[in-house]
């Protein structure tokens, strides 16, 4: 298995989920491919351009947060609200797009996708949201299918 493979069969897993918490219940493989596809590029681009951060930066290949933060700019994630000049006059970073960013990943229209993710802290709350408690995702389905099964 070639490592181009093998990072395609581990990425699927989290786009199917993705789809899934987006509200597709089916896809046809092409489709699917495509989008693991999409993902590995932007993951591939991501990491390159925080490596190059770190190496401009601060002579390392290894990047830090703040590289990664560069990075995520550089490919439209954050969307900073001063130029480079004004961050310069003011002598403070622009967190503005950080901040966003947030505020979109802990927003309402991802709640599903988080849910799915395993990031629920107990039983219909998740980071302080509440999340009805009669969804549940494809392998809680299954478990509760098999276990099913398994007492009938």
């Amino acid at each position: 298995m070639s490592s181009n493979t093998l990072h395609t069969s581990l990425l699927r897993p989290p786009i199917l989920h993705i789809l899934r918490a987006a509200g597709f219940h089916a896809t046809k493989p092409h489709v699917l491919d495509t989008l693991v596809d999409l993902a590995a590029r932007y993951l591939s681009m991501l990491a390159l351009n925080a490596t190059a951060h770190a190496e401009e930066n601060h002579n390392d290949s290894i990047p830090n947060i703040t590289d990664v933060r560069m990075a995520l700019e550089d490919v439209g994630a954050f969307q900073p609200q001063k130029s480079a000049m004004e961050e310069r006059i003011t002598g403070e970073q622009d967190g503005s797009g950080v901040d966003a960013f947030l505020r979109w990943i802990k927003g309402g229209e991802n709640r599903e996708i988080r849910r799915i993710a395993g990031l629920v802290e107990t039983e219909g709350l998740m980071l302080g949201i509440d999340v009805p408690a009669d969804k549940e995702d494809f392998l809680t389905g299954m478990r509760h299918s098999v276990c099913w099964k398994l007492d009938h």
